[in-house]
């Protein structure tokens, strides 16, 4: 992901990709004493509207009829149930007019009947692209790169590629990579097109759905500027998930953007700037705390993406570049962040942040960022004699690795008893509902984080 640039704001859009499970798959076969002939289906798409998949058949007997659909990514197909089917043909109908599918998202889908004792016959695989037809798009294609565009000269569409080329090779040959295959790329060259094609907050300028290694971005005929950077970029993050990529763990947030903008514009002046005003004023982020999604205001994004590339640069100055190649690829393999930074620059996540805010000339015990709110009212009967509840886990020291303000060391008692119990009572209920909300909590992250993958937000991965 990239953001626009801030002479030119996007108007506000949000967009969540829904995959909905509503009936378990059943493995396909060839159904005991009934059967039905499928004849040749066919899907038809129109961009903002839906796609209508129709698949011919002919015979009987069929209990209920289920469409299979997969997306690039996605951990499973989502498996629905026809509301009616006629007598020679099924049809399913996938709305798509919430915003629910990227443009040009490539889908798979099949139509299986169900009888009545039980077995399933699946029909024949559908292979459909979600097109944005609003459009007649043009085409330059390059060695592993293609531009596709509508608006402008084939001179802009020319230097467009040129950048994508260029910037594809060059991060490919830093994070130590050989990128065998092609990335689509679409330009979009007005706010009201990209706007209209991608729903991404105000602040963003491109987008990348590694899933299906394809780019979009917001480039006008005249402001190829900012196209030598947002093309690079959003190739950048097609080489990072190619190394990257696993079933266990993604890599932190600031590390994928940092790159990305390391590799397209370098640590600039003006992300120099950012960074030491925050750094003064007490507002810099820890880098922990941009693991995961950026704040997407126009307040904080810029900083989140100066913090990443600082980030990046003071890793390349301390480490080199073969570092950061062992970093990578230790995250491809599934490590964990301390694993994964203490096997490429020996230490771990928590020393690099310290020495990252040295660097910026913050103190290590020094505390940015946002803080705890304060506690609440101590509970009627929460006084008196009091035992400790060991720590449900280490206290995280604010952002940076210290304790927040007016927090108390692990083990032991907050002022005036909070987070204790009466002498003699037991603690395992409190700790079983706390164990418990926990787990929901997880269920809920990872629910979250799959329907974000790729951009279908989830997964630049952002929409990225």
């Amino acid at each position: 992901m990239r953001p626009l640039s801030r002479r030119r704001m996007l108007r506000p859009a949000v967009a969540v990709l829904l995959c909905t499970v509503v009936a378990v798959l059943m493995a396909p076969g060839v159904a005991s004493g009934a059967s039905v002939a499928f004849g040749t289906p066919s899907a038809k798409s129109t961009f903002g509207k839906g796609i209508v998949f129709t698949q011919p058949y002919s015979g009987g007997g069929i209990a209920q009829a289920q469409i299979v659909i997969e997306l690039p990514g996605d951990i499973g197909p989502s498996v629905s149930a026809l509301q009616s089917q006629g007598s020679t043909a099924l049809t399913y109908t996938l709305d798509t007019s919430g915003g629910d599918l990227a443009p040009f998202q490539p889908l798979t889908a099949h139509f299986q009947a169900v009888f009545a004792d039980g077995t399933v016959q699946a029909g024949p695989d559908i292979h459909v692209t979600y097109a944005d037809d609003r459009f007649a798009w043009k085409a330059k294609t390059g060695k592993l790169v293609t531009i596709h565009w509508f608006q402008g000269t084939d001179a802009y569409a020319q230097q467009l590629l040129a950048y994508g080329e260029q910037g594809f090779t060059k991060s490919a040959a830093f994070l130590g990579i050989n990128e065998t295959k092609p990335v689509d790329f679409y330009v979009y060259p007005s706010q009201s097109a990209f706007q209209g094609g991608l729903s991404v907050p105000e602040t963003i300028g491109g987008q990348t759905q590694t899933t299906y290694r394809t780019c979009f971005a917001l480039v006008a005929p005249s402001d190829l500027a900012y196209g030598s950077t947002v093309v690079p970029h959003e190739l950048t993050h097609i080489v990072f998930s190619d190394i990257t990529d696993n079933p266990y763990h993604s890599p932190p947030r600031w590390l994928n953007e940092g790159l990305a903008v390391y590799l397209s514009e370098g640590y600039g002046s003006d992300n120099r700037q950012l960074v030491s005003r925050a750094a003064k004023d007490g507002s810099l982020v820890p880098l922990p705390a941009l693991a995961g999604y950026f704040a997407l205001d126009q307040a904080r994004i810029y900083l989140s993406y100066a913090e990443s590339v600082s980030a990046v640069d003071f890793m390349v100055r301390k480490y080199g570049k073969s570092a950061i190649q062992k970093l990578v690829k230790a995250y491809g393999s599934g490590a964990t962040d301390d694993e994964a930074f203490t096997a490429a620059l020996g230490v771990d996540t928590s020393s690099f942040n310290k020495a990252w805010l040295a660097d910026n000339s913050v103190a290590a015990s020094a505390t940015y960022g946002p803080q705890p709110a304060p506690t609440g009212p101590i509970p009627p009967g929460w006084t008196g004699s009091t035992q400790t509840l060991p720590p449900l886990e280490p206290s995280s020291p604010g952002a940076t690795g210290s304790n927040p303000p007016g927090s108390n060391p692990p083990g032991s008692s907050p002022p005036g008893g909070q987070g204790s119990v009466p002498t003699g009572s037991d603690p395992t209920p409190l700790a079983g509902v706390i164990a418990l909300v926990g787990l929901i909590l997880l269920g809920v992250g990872i629910f979250l984080e799959m329907q974000a993958q790729g951009g279908r937000t989830p997964p630049a991965r952002p929409p990225s």
